[in-house]
């Protein structure tokens, strides 16, 4: 029971410190010149992610950082920065760490990915902060708790993110970033046996309906 409730703070605490950037105590201001990208960051990567970031129009009122550094869990993590004052708030900004390499890969930068494969890659984060957009401030604490404890709702987050980008136009992206880690022997099987797990499959993208579909009340007959 000791060792659960440890699993549980840890948990607690790496969402705190980790999905939810806390910054200074200043008042936030809007952004004047956004996204923002790390010094040095290869220009394939900025690139691809202009290429995507001009579909998702709902973004472009908040400060965004595209953060190029060492990863060790994921090769991209889309987060919420919010104010510790304005916890309780709306305001907030964003940023995406993306790594140097592939998860799990010794010489597979991300720089050296095909044009439509990052495409897909930047497609399903920005559906993730599209996402975070239905939560308030304090709501990504239980987003995140939720989604390091549960598997079924980290799969649900995963595949509303791929059909976000689907329906901002990046179907043939999306699949052709499936495609690539799955059908690749050079990528590490442990990843992709996580893709497989909790995202949404070729097929499922294929299918995926362009616009959101409304759930219809039921009614008896």
């Amino acid at each position: 029971m000791q060792y659960k409730h440890k699993v549980l703070a840890g948990a607690v605490a790496f969402i705190i410190l980790g999905v939810i950037t806390f910054k200074s105590l200043q008042t936030p201001s809007l952004p004047t010149d956004t996204p923002n990208f790390s010094p040095g960051i290869h220009a394939n990567i900025k690139n691809a992610f202009l290429d995507v970031w001009q579909q998702y129009k709902e973004l472009h009122s908040y400060g965004f950082d595209v953060i190029q550094s060492n990863l060790s869990s994921s090769t991209m993590q889309a987060q919420p920065v919010i104010e510790l004052s304005d916890i309780f708030g709306k305001n907030r900004k964003y940023k995406l760490d993306v790594a140097e390499k592939v998860l799990d890969s010794e010489d597979l930068f991300i720089a050296d990915l095909p044009e439509n494969v990052l495409r897909g890659w930047f497609a399903h984060e920005l559906g993730h902060i599209v996402d975070y957009e239905n939560h308030s401030n304090a709501g990504m604490i239980a987003y995140g708790i939720r989604y390091v404890l549960s598997e079924k709702y980290k799969r649900e987050r995963e595949h509303e993110a791929d059909s976000i980008a689907i329906r901002h136009g990046f179907r043939t992206d999306v699949i052709a970033a499936k495609k690539y880690i799955l059908e690749n022997d050079f990528i590490s099987p442990a990843y992709q046996d996580q893709i497989k797990r909790y995202y949404m499959t070729i097929q499922g993208a294929e299918l995926c309906p362009d616009e959101r579909v409304p759930v219809l009340p039921k009614v008896e007959i």
